[in-house]
Protein backbone atom coordinates (compact mmCIF):
# COMPACT_ATOMS: atom_id res chain seq x y z
CA UNK A 1 0.00 0.00 0.00
CA UNK A 2 2.98 2.32 0.59
CA UNK A 3 1.37 4.42 3.32
CA UNK A 4 3.40 6.17 6.03
CA UNK A 5 1.77 5.25 9.37
CA UNK A 6 3.67 7.82 11.45
CA UNK A 7 1.65 10.38 13.37
CA UNK A 8 -2.13 10.73 13.56
CA UNK A 9 -4.17 9.58 10.55
CA UNK A 10 -5.06 12.33 8.09
CA UNK A 11 -8.15 12.42 5.92
CA UNK A 12 -9.48 14.41 2.98
CA UNK A 13 -10.84 17.28 5.07
CA UNK A 14 -7.52 17.65 6.92
CA UNK A 15 -5.66 18.07 3.64
CA UNK A 16 -8.28 20.45 2.23
CA UNK A 17 -7.95 22.64 5.32
CA UNK A 18 -4.17 22.78 4.97
CA UNK A 19 -4.38 23.48 1.24
CA UNK A 20 -6.66 26.46 1.87
CA UNK A 21 -4.05 27.84 4.26
CA UNK A 22 -1.44 27.42 1.52
CA UNK A 23 -3.55 29.48 -0.87
CA UNK A 24 -5.41 26.83 -2.86
CA UNK A 25 -8.82 28.06 -3.93
CA UNK A 26 -11.20 27.78 -6.86
CA UNK A 27 -9.54 28.66 -10.14
CA UNK A 28 -5.99 29.31 -11.16
CA UNK A 29 -3.26 26.99 -12.43
CA UNK A 30 -1.05 25.06 -10.01
CA UNK A 31 1.90 22.80 -10.68
CA UNK A 32 2.72 20.39 -7.88
CA UNK A 33 6.00 18.58 -7.13
CA UNK A 34 5.48 16.11 -4.32
CA UNK A 35 6.59 13.40 -1.91
CA UNK A 36 3.82 11.21 -0.51
CA UNK A 37 5.94 9.91 2.38
CA UNK A 38 6.56 13.46 3.63
CA UNK A 39 2.84 13.91 4.40
CA UNK A 40 2.72 11.35 7.16
CA UNK A 41 -0.21 8.97 7.51
CA UNK A 42 -2.77 9.88 4.85
CA UNK A 43 -5.61 7.39 4.92
CA UNK A 44 -6.21 6.49 1.29
CA UNK A 45 -2.66 7.44 0.30
CA UNK A 46 -2.05 9.20 -3.00
CA UNK A 47 -5.69 8.92 -4.02
CA UNK A 48 -6.74 11.07 -1.06
CA UNK A 49 -4.02 13.61 -1.88
CA UNK A 50 -5.12 13.98 -5.51
CA UNK A 51 -8.75 14.27 -4.42
CA UNK A 52 -7.81 17.05 -2.01
CA UNK A 53 -5.84 18.93 -4.65
CA UNK A 54 -8.60 18.60 -7.25
CA UNK A 55 -11.42 19.53 -4.87
CA UNK A 56 -9.50 22.54 -3.55
CA UNK A 57 -9.07 23.99 -7.05
CA UNK A 58 -12.64 23.24 -8.12
CA UNK A 59 -13.87 22.88 -11.68
CA UNK A 60 -12.37 26.22 -12.73
CA UNK A 61 -8.84 25.36 -11.58
CA UNK A 62 -6.16 23.41 -13.44
CA UNK A 63 -3.84 20.97 -11.67
CA UNK A 64 -0.50 20.08 -13.27
CA UNK A 65 2.23 17.57 -12.39
CA UNK A 66 5.38 16.47 -14.21
CA UNK A 67 5.28 12.82 -15.33
CA UNK A 68 8.87 12.22 -16.39
CA UNK A 69 9.96 8.82 -17.73
CA UNK A 70 13.77 8.80 -17.81
CA UNK A 71 13.92 5.03 -18.34
CA UNK A 72 12.41 5.54 -21.80
CA UNK A 73 15.75 7.04 -22.82
CA UNK A 74 19.10 5.58 -23.76
CA UNK A 75 20.40 3.32 -20.94
CA UNK A 76 23.71 5.21 -21.06
CA UNK A 77 21.84 8.08 -19.38
CA UNK A 78 20.23 5.99 -16.63
CA UNK A 79 21.44 6.91 -13.16
CA UNK A 80 21.51 3.32 -11.94
CA UNK A 81 24.85 1.65 -11.15
CA UNK A 82 23.22 -1.79 -11.23
CA UNK A 83 22.75 -1.54 -15.02
CA UNK A 84 26.04 -2.71 -16.50
CA UNK A 85 27.30 -1.19 -19.75
CA UNK A 86 27.51 -4.67 -21.21
CA UNK A 87 23.69 -4.74 -21.31
CA UNK A 88 23.16 -1.38 -23.00
CA UNK A 89 22.92 -2.62 -26.57
CA UNK A 90 20.40 -5.32 -25.67
CA UNK A 91 18.33 -2.77 -23.71
CA UNK A 92 18.32 -0.47 -26.72
CA UNK A 93 16.93 -3.28 -28.87
CA UNK A 94 14.03 -4.16 -26.55
CA UNK A 95 13.28 -0.88 -24.75
CA UNK A 96 9.52 -0.23 -24.93
CA UNK A 97 8.45 2.94 -26.69
CA UNK A 98 6.88 5.66 -24.57
CA UNK A 99 3.08 5.49 -24.55
CA UNK A 100 1.28 8.47 -23.05
CA UNK A 101 -1.60 6.23 -21.88
CA UNK A 102 0.33 3.39 -20.26
CA UNK A 103 3.95 4.34 -19.49
CA UNK A 104 4.20 5.06 -15.74
CA UNK A 105 6.12 8.00 -14.36
CA UNK A 106 9.00 7.44 -11.94
CA UNK A 107 8.32 10.63 -9.97
CA UNK A 108 6.34 9.03 -7.16
CA UNK A 109 2.93 7.83 -6.08
CA UNK A 110 1.09 11.16 -6.27
CA UNK A 111 1.96 12.03 -9.90
CA UNK A 112 1.48 8.40 -10.95
CA UNK A 113 -2.00 8.39 -9.40
CA UNK A 114 -2.78 11.70 -11.08
CA UNK A 115 -1.54 10.35 -14.43
CA UNK A 116 -4.26 7.70 -14.40
CA UNK A 117 -6.97 9.97 -12.97
CA UNK A 118 -10.17 10.31 -15.02
CA UNK A 119 -9.96 13.42 -17.18
CA UNK A 120 -6.17 13.87 -16.88
CA UNK A 121 -4.37 14.74 -20.12
CA UNK A 122 -0.70 14.00 -20.76
CA UNK A 123 1.77 15.55 -23.15
CA UNK A 124 3.61 13.30 -25.58
CA UNK A 125 7.29 13.81 -24.79
CA UNK A 126 9.03 10.43 -24.31
CA UNK A 127 11.18 11.67 -21.39
CA UNK A 128 9.60 14.82 -19.92
CA UNK A 129 5.84 14.51 -20.24
CA UNK A 130 3.47 16.66 -18.18
CA UNK A 131 0.00 15.77 -16.88
CA UNK A 132 -2.81 18.25 -16.39
CA UNK A 133 -6.52 18.30 -15.55
CA UNK A 134 -8.85 21.27 -15.75
CA UNK A 135 -9.85 24.00 -18.22
CA UNK A 136 -6.27 24.79 -19.30
CA UNK A 137 -5.11 21.16 -19.52
CA UNK A 138 -5.27 20.83 -23.31
CA UNK A 139 -3.46 24.12 -23.81
CA UNK A 140 -0.69 23.09 -21.42
CA UNK A 141 -0.10 19.54 -22.63
CA UNK A 142 -0.14 19.89 -26.42
CA UNK A 143 2.08 20.19 -28.32
CA UNK A 144 5.35 19.19 -26.60
CA UNK A 145 8.48 19.60 -28.78
CA UNK A 146 11.19 16.95 -28.55
CA UNK A 147 14.14 19.37 -28.31
CA UNK A 148 14.45 21.54 -25.19
CA UNK A 149 11.38 19.86 -23.75
CA UNK A 150 11.29 22.16 -20.72
CA UNK A 151 11.77 25.29 -22.82
CA UNK A 152 9.46 28.11 -23.95
CA UNK A 153 7.72 26.16 -26.75
CA UNK A 154 6.49 23.38 -24.44
CA UNK A 155 4.23 22.98 -21.41
CA UNK A 156 6.44 25.03 -19.10
CA UNK A 157 6.35 27.97 -21.47
CA UNK A 158 2.57 27.87 -21.36
CA UNK A 159 2.56 27.49 -17.57
CA UNK A 160 4.68 30.63 -17.42
CA UNK A 161 2.24 32.45 -19.69
CA UNK A 162 -0.67 31.34 -17.47
CA UNK A 163 1.05 32.66 -14.33
CA UNK A 164 1.03 29.24 -12.67
CA UNK A 165 1.61 28.88 -8.94
CA UNK A 166 4.11 26.25 -7.78
CA UNK A 167 3.68 23.97 -4.76
CA UNK A 168 6.75 22.11 -3.51
CA UNK A 169 5.09 19.49 -1.31
CA UNK A 170 7.74 17.93 0.91
CA UNK A 171 10.45 18.39 -1.74
CA UNK A 172 13.11 21.02 -2.47
CA UNK A 173 14.03 23.26 -5.38
CA UNK A 174 16.09 20.42 -6.83
CA UNK A 175 12.72 19.01 -7.97
CA UNK A 176 11.43 22.30 -9.40
CA UNK A 177 11.24 21.97 -13.19
CA UNK A 178 10.52 25.69 -13.57
CA UNK A 179 14.24 26.19 -12.98
CA UNK A 180 15.02 24.11 -16.07
CA UNK A 181 12.61 26.38 -17.95
CA UNK A 182 14.37 29.48 -16.61
CA UNK A 183 17.77 28.15 -17.63
CA UNK A 184 16.51 27.33 -21.12
CA UNK A 185 15.92 31.06 -21.66
CA UNK A 186 19.51 32.22 -21.10
CA UNK A 187 22.36 32.23 -23.63
CA UNK A 188 24.78 30.53 -21.23
CA UNK A 189 22.49 27.59 -20.46
CA UNK A 190 24.03 24.18 -19.83
CA UNK A 191 23.13 21.78 -22.66
CA UNK A 192 23.22 18.02 -23.09
CA UNK A 193 22.05 15.58 -25.78
CA UNK A 194 19.26 13.12 -25.00
CA UNK A 195 18.41 9.98 -26.99
CA UNK A 196 15.21 7.93 -27.06
CA UNK A 197 13.38 5.61 -29.44
CA UNK A 198 10.25 6.71 -31.31
CA UNK A 199 8.08 5.28 -34.05
CA UNK A 200 8.28 7.04 -37.41
CA UNK A 201 6.34 5.78 -40.44
CA UNK A 202 5.72 2.49 -38.66
CA UNK A 203 9.40 1.90 -37.90
CA UNK A 204 11.35 2.15 -34.67
CA UNK A 205 14.11 4.76 -34.79
CA UNK A 206 16.35 6.56 -32.31
CA UNK A 207 16.17 10.35 -32.02
CA UNK A 208 18.86 12.57 -30.49
CA UNK A 209 17.97 16.15 -29.50
CA UNK A 210 19.43 18.89 -27.28
CA UNK A 211 18.03 19.65 -23.85
CA UNK A 212 18.97 21.70 -20.82
CA UNK A 213 21.44 19.64 -18.81
CA UNK A 214 20.66 17.98 -15.48
CA UNK A 215 21.50 20.20 -12.52
CA UNK A 216 22.42 17.37 -10.10
CA UNK A 217 22.15 19.69 -7.11
CA UNK A 218 24.78 22.15 -8.34
CA UNK A 219 22.70 25.33 -8.72
CA UNK A 220 19.01 24.73 -8.04
CA UNK A 221 19.16 24.45 -4.21
CA UNK A 222 21.24 27.63 -4.01
CA UNK A 223 18.83 29.51 -6.27
CA UNK A 224 15.97 28.32 -4.09
CA UNK A 225 17.67 29.55 -0.92
CA UNK A 226 18.40 32.93 -2.47
CA UNK A 227 14.84 33.19 -3.81
CA UNK A 228 13.41 32.47 -0.35
CA UNK A 229 15.70 35.04 1.30
CA UNK A 230 14.44 37.59 -1.20
CA UNK A 231 10.95 37.12 0.25
CA UNK A 232 9.19 35.54 -2.73
CA UNK A 233 8.10 32.28 -1.04
CA UNK A 234 5.26 31.39 1.33
CA UNK A 235 5.76 28.40 3.59
CA UNK A 236 3.36 26.12 5.42
CA UNK A 237 2.49 22.50 6.01
CA UNK A 238 0.30 19.89 4.39
CA UNK A 239 -0.12 17.13 6.91
CA UNK A 240 3.43 16.64 8.21
CA UNK A 241 5.04 17.86 4.96
CA UNK A 242 6.91 21.14 4.78
CA UNK A 243 5.62 23.08 1.76
CA UNK A 244 6.72 26.08 -0.29
CA UNK A 245 4.41 28.13 -2.53
CA UNK A 246 5.43 30.77 -5.05
CA UNK A 247 4.73 32.28 -8.45
CA UNK A 248 6.44 30.56 -11.36
CA UNK A 249 6.87 33.93 -13.07
CA UNK A 250 8.61 35.37 -10.02
CA UNK A 251 10.97 32.38 -9.83
CA UNK A 252 11.77 32.50 -13.54
CA UNK A 253 12.56 36.22 -13.42
CA UNK A 254 14.81 35.69 -10.40
CA UNK A 255 16.49 32.55 -11.75
CA UNK A 256 17.26 33.88 -15.23
CA UNK A 257 19.15 36.78 -13.67
CA UNK A 258 20.97 34.32 -11.41
CA UNK A 259 21.96 32.03 -14.29
CA UNK A 260 23.14 34.94 -16.44
CA UNK A 261 25.40 36.19 -13.67
CA UNK A 262 26.66 32.87 -12.26
CA UNK A 263 27.07 30.45 -15.16
CA UNK A 264 30.08 30.61 -17.47
CA UNK A 265 29.52 32.69 -20.64
CA UNK A 266 28.48 30.77 -23.76
CA UNK A 267 31.31 29.24 -25.77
Amino acid sequence: MGWNFQGPPLGLQDLQRDLRKLGFQDGGVWIVHSSLSSLGWVVGGATTVVLALQDSLGESGTLVMPAATPFCGDPASWVDPSVSEEHWERIREILPLFDRDTTPTTLGAIPETFRTWPGTLRSGHPLESVCAAGPAAATITRPHPLAFSEGPDGPFGRLHELDAQVLLLGVGFNRCTALHYAESLVANRRVMQVRFPVEENGERTWVEVPNVADDNGRCFPTIGEDFQRAGHVRSGTLGRAQCLVFSMRALVEFATTWFESKLPPPA
